[in-house]
């Protein structure tokens, strides 16, 4: 099957409702479909995702090529697990402190996040460079901890208008500032 004949094919069946309705050319999975589909002359959505799953943890999902967080299409490239950060003096990576401050991050879903980013530290440790200093793993857990109490208690005063819109209260927001500048390290 050639790659036209996988796009219209993928294309057909979306248009079919046989695949979900976000499957369309701006997903993350679709060039990893395409290739499918051409190898194997059809999609069987279930068999094609377990092609690609290496190993699952919650919404995270180790794909041969990257961290997916599904239902939110959020993908970190298997090169780019060692990135870092300096927080106040401290150098953290920078994954695991970002994705804290995402609203979408449940308390479950950045645990399972945690052990998903570890594992491809050594699953895709063909990529590491060779130059990373050392990074404090307890640091950056300790940070994004706090960070996700200081994001819980501050939702805690969220008013959103009728209209959707998020009111900002200055009081809010002075809080929010004193209690990120006393973030504790270890």
């Amino acid at each position: 099957m050639t790659e036209q004949e996988a796009r219209n094919l993928l294309y057909d069946l979306w248009e079919n409702g046989e695949i979900p309705n976000n499957f369309d050319e701006n997903h993350s999975d679709y060039e990893k479909a395409v290739k499918f589909t051409m190898k194997h002359g059809d999609l069987d959505f279930e068999k094609f995702y377990e092609n690609i799953s290496i190993i699952k943890f919650g919404i995270w999902q180790v794909e041969t090529d990257a961290l997916v967080g599904k239902g939110h299409d959020y993908i970190i490239d298997c090169h780019r697990f060692w990135e870092t950060r300096e927080y106040d003096g401290h150098l953290v990576w920078d994954w695991l402190i970002h994705l804290a401050q995402k609203s979408w991050i449940t308390s479950d879903s950045i645990n399972d996040l945690n052990t998903a980013f570890f594992f491809c530290q050594d699953y895709f440790k063909e990529f590491k460079p060779n130059n990373i200093p050392y990074v404090s793993t307890a640091q950056t857990l300790n940070i994004q901890k706090q960070l996700m109490e200081i994001r819980d208690e501050m939702s805690k005063h969220e008013n959103v208008s009728k209209n959707g819109i998020l009111e900002v209260d200055v009081e809010q927001m002075l809080k929010y500032r004193d209690l990120k500048s006393n973030i504790k390290y270890i």
